[in-house]
């Protein structure tokens, strides 16, 4: 194998591991504490959309325009629709199979459980691609890290923290303990170091097709921010709450994204 590529894969799942390992900075306030505000969850919740946001339509939609000028951003924009098409048909094919069980946990956690965490599981895939494509198309053959990618991978992580307190909070209800909703919180976030390498092989090979990918990953992640993360903070917070820490995750992305280069 070429050496650069096999730096890339070991680097595009390391960072998508380090990802899916944030979940746990999520689930631990839950071994001393019994409750979390929901008002403070949601704020955490347009935090984390507001960065994907600024993730996606800035960083990676712009670095595909770049790289598709003029009249070829057409594949940018067909990558966006195929992006969110392909996250609505996995979240409506989740809601629609219920029969299935994963470890058991229907018996332990219930059909609410089980629909939990299989919906959280196949929205990660989407977010690995994301993961995938940025390292994939900021690749530097001198041993930098991309910086495209390091920039997603941390909106992601940041993503995941919210993430993982809704998982904890709605498990508990379930009945399940906090030692299992930490392990399923890890469990919904494998898709991400498990799809991360091959969207970046994918993207290595097949160079042609990165404003598309790139256009498809930042489709899947805005739908899965306007459909799942603000409709969600906006339960748990007032609109002013939310809009605030939507706009302050836009920022941050916005800071993050200079301090490492982009």
């Amino acid at each position: 194998m070429d050496p650069d590529l096999l730096h890339l894969l070991l680097i595009t799942l390391a960072a998508a591991a380090i990802a899916d390992v944030s979940m746990v900075f999520g689930v631990l306030p839950f071994f001393f504490i019994k409750d979390m505000s929901p008002r403070l969850t949601g704020m955490f919740s347009a935090a984390a959309g507001g960065m994907m946001a600024a993730a996606s339509l800035v960083q990676l939609v712009g670095e595909g325009m770049d790289r598709a000028p003029g009249w070829q951003g057409w594949e940018v924009a067909a990558g966006l629709a195929a992006g969110a098409a392909f996250y609505w048909m996995a979240v409506k094919w989740i809601s629609g199979n219920g029969d299935f069980d994963i470890a058991n946990l229907r018996k332990s956690g219930g059909k609410r459980a089980l629909l939990i965490v299989a919906a959280m599981t196949i929205h990660s895939l989407p977010e690995g691609v994301a993961i995938g494509v940025a390292f994939g198309a900021d690749y530097r053959a001198d041993g930098t890290l991309p910086t495209l990618g390091v920039s997603i991978a941390s909106a992601l992580a940041v993503h995941n923290i919210p993430e993982a307190i809704a998982i904890t909070l709605a498990l508990m209800a379930a009945g399940l303990s906090v030692r299992a909703c930490l392990f399923w919180a890890l469990f919904t976030s494998l898709p991400q170091p498990l799809a991360a390498p091959f969207a970046a092989w994918f993207i290595w090979l097949f160079e042609p097709l990165l404003p598309f990918g790139m256009g498809l990953a930042a489709g899947a992640m805005v739908f899965l921010v306007v459909d799942d993360l603000i409709p969600e903070a906006l339960e748990k917070a007032s609109s002013t709450a939310v809009s605030i820490a939507f706009v302050g995750g836009v920022v941050a992305m916005i800071v993050l994204g200079r301090l490492v280069g982009l």
